[in-house]
């Protein structure tokens, strides 16, 4: 038997190994109700893809027991979201701040470590909003932009500057660490609020 659960229903499905987890995910996708947005999925408690159905969907797996789809309410994301986002991003903004002043006291890496671990759930919180936000909204990060800067071109830059973060922090460059997040993480991030603020601003205005 495969276990399924959406949110929190669960249900089982009988064997039937002539079937890929393609094939299952996409009857189970399609009976989800058109208010509903995909954000996480996980194969036998492994997640394969955040906030979107579409890449698992040709997957040759054939062999799995158990399968998780969690979903948002659409109308509410379209409602909020952009609330929920640059709210998220106000406060990772205060935690990383913080972050880096450790970081950069010789004598608490350690306490500084594990305050980074906070900054990094409050960083996967914004992009799991952003992200929900993104498809409730369908917004083109390509057409949001003020003076010449592209949504698209933060997204981009976000995504470089976190693997950097990483690769200083495995090589416990922790001062390295610290300047990234005050010289360019921050200064991201506030790009972000920016951006999303004044589209916040327009679909008020237009509502």
């Amino acid at each position: 038997m495969t276990r399924v659960s959406v949110d929190d229903k669960i249900s089982d499905l009988s064997a039937d190994s002539s079937r890929k987890m393609g094939e299952v995910l996409r009857d189970v996708l399609d009976t989800l109700p058109p208010n509903r947005i995909v954000t996480k999925i996980l194969i036998d408690g492994k997640q394969v893809i955040d906030h979107a159905p579409a890449s698992p969907l040709d997957s040759k797996q054939e062999v799995f027991h158990e399968l998780e789809i969690r979903t948002a309410d659409r109308e509410i994301w379209a409602l909020n979201g952009l609330d929920i986002v640059i709210n998220a991003i106000e406060r990772v903004q205060k935690s990383l701040i913080r972050a880096a002043e450790l970081f950069r006291e010789g004598d608490r890496k350690a306490e500084a470590n594990q305050h980074f671990v906070r900054c990094v759930d409050g960083l996967e919180r914004f992009v799991e909003a952003l992200t929900i936000t993104r498809t409730a909204l369908k917004l083109d990060f390509n057409q949001i932009a003020i003076d010449g800067l592209r949504l698209s071109q933060v997204e981009q830059e976000f995504t470089q500057i976190l693997k950097t973060v990483v690769e200083l922090q495995e090589r416990q460059d922790f001062i390295g660490v610290a300047d990234i997040v005050e010289y360019e993480l921050i200064t991201n991030l506030y790009s972000w609020a920016v951006l999303l603020g004044q589209k916040r601003i327009t679909l008020h205005s237009n509502a």
